[in-house]
């Protein structure tokens, strides 16, 4: 696919061009164009995640009627759900807040050609900081990750959840172990601009 190998290339001489700055550092440039990259798409995901919020509240207006639907129909999961969507259409709510897809029709692509950027024609034995070889999985960098995931599910959310915390640390931990440490680097910078979208919220909810 000539196109999307352009792209990955685009962002890989990206990557090179924020090293050459860095004093030759890959990983510094892998920091910097993530960052970078997450900073271009806050004014999206700020806009998606107030509308998730918006959501959120709409839905928990309408708890006593889920329950009562819940109540009413037990296991019966057909008609359920039927009664259930009846109820979002009498009140104008989507299954999912809008702009969803789109969102994720621009953020996925994205991702992906950062994705395999890092993991391909980055170079072997790339050494940052600590990490001996990015390339392969480090354990510390697996950590900040996971607890940037988590400190970001749990300013973001409305309420003190526990189990959005928990929930966001693990996935992130398990996935960054089991890939590269340059992609590790990618979901530090990432989640750390996450941090900061979940303070501006916060802000805006007092």
């Amino acid at each position: 696919m000539p196109g999307w190998a352009f792209v990955v290339d685009l962002v890989r001489a990206l990557v090179f061009s924020a090293a050459h700055l860095c004093g030759g550092s890959i990983g510094g440039g892998i920091l910097v164009v993530s960052t970078i990259v997450r900073v271009a798409l806050l004014p999206l995901t700020l806009r998606m995640a107030r509308r998730a919020m918006e959501h959120q509240a709409k839905l928990a207006t309408l708890k006593p009627e889920l329950d009562r639907l819940q109540r009413r129909h037990g296991k019966g999961t057909q008609r359920l759900a039927e009664a259930t969507m009846e109820l979002y259409s009498e009140h104008d709510i989507a299954i999912v807040p809008r702009g969803t897809v789109k969102s994720a029709l621009v953020q996925m692509p994205i991702g992906a050609a950062l994705y395999q950027a890092f993991t391909t024609g980055i170079g072997p034995r790339l050494k940052f900081l600590w990490i001996g070889d990015l390339a392969r999985p480090d354990a510390l960098v697996a950590v900040s990750a996971a607890v940037l995931a988590g400190i970001a599910a749990t300013i973001g959310s409305p309420t003190s959840n526990r189990a959005a915390m928990w929930t966001a640390s693990v996935i992130t931990f398990v996935l960054a172990w089991r890939l590269s440490a340059s992609v590790g680097l990618y979901w530090v910078a990432s989640n750390g601009v996450g941090v900061a979208q979940s303070l501006i919220l916060r802000r805006t909810r007092a």
